[in-house]
């Protein structure tokens, strides 16, 4: 093949493509219990993992532990990420290991997109924040769970 034929089939390949390609994720939720946002970048190299993980959650809930009452989440913190069809969800876990009484931070974000644009998402996020007494990670107290709206951009 020579390289003008290479040449023109890079090129006729390129303009195929969609001018933009997402860039970035960006999910936030407020509601009386929880105010929080997040966001990520996609990797250059695919475009589908997600890097540079960041975000925060402030939690007005009294009994919180002072651990997670404002949490600055990042990208060690996301367990899961997973984009499928019309379907977004994220795991973030994250724990107080050295400290006693032992506490854990978990939440999970399931959300769809929208009928009228598919970079938007709308769904459900559950928090849970437990406490284990002494030197064992269990039995563990549910000291918040939480459930509310989100919603997701995609940029």
């Amino acid at each position: 093949m020579s390289v003008r034929a290479i040449i023109a089939a890079v090129l006729s390949t390129a303009s195929a493509m969609p001018a933009a390609a997402a860039e970035r994720i960006y999910c936030a939720a407020s509601d009386p219990m929880v105010k929080m946002s997040i966001e990520s970048a996609f990797a250059a190299r695919d475009g589908k993992r997600l890097v540079h993980f960041r975000g925060i959650t402030d939690i007005k809930d009294d009994k919180t532990p002072q651990a997670f009452a404002n949490l600055k989440l990042n990208s060690a913190m996301l367990k899961q990420a997973w984009m499928d069809g019309d379907e977004l969800r994220l795991q973030i876990y994250t724990d107080n290991r050295d400290a006693r009484p032992f506490q854990t931070f978990e939440m999970s974000i399931v959300t769809r997109s929208t009928a009228n644009n598919p970079d938007r998402f709308a769904g459900r996020y559950v928090l849970t924040v437990e406490s284990a007494h002494g030197k064992t990670k269990a039995p563990r107290d549910m000291v918040l769970l939480h459930e509310a709206a989100i919603s997701c951009e995609i940029k």
